[in-house]
């Protein structure tokens, strides 16, 4: 699935972030009032998205986790 990347860094309402999270307006809406959208914030009634700080947040480690397992 490739991800629509807006022209500005932010973005906002439910409608529009649903487009980038790949999910439908209501889907989105109860991510973002769950908390389960990292860079969102809700500002005066209105939810905004930082794309960065979104897809920064499936970046993978650059070293590897320890085994605990021993």
């Amino acid at each position: 699935m490739k991800i629509e990347i807006p022209e500005t860094e932010l973005i906002w309402g439910a409608a529009a972030i649903g487009k980038v999270i790949g999910r439908t307006e209501k889907g989105a809406f109860h991510a973002l009032q769950s908390g389960r959208v990292p860079g969102a914030r809700n500002v005066a009634g209105r939810w905004g998205l930082h794309v960065p700080t979104f897809l920064a947040s499936f970046q993978t480690a650059t070293t590897p986790r320890a085994n605990v397992a021993a």
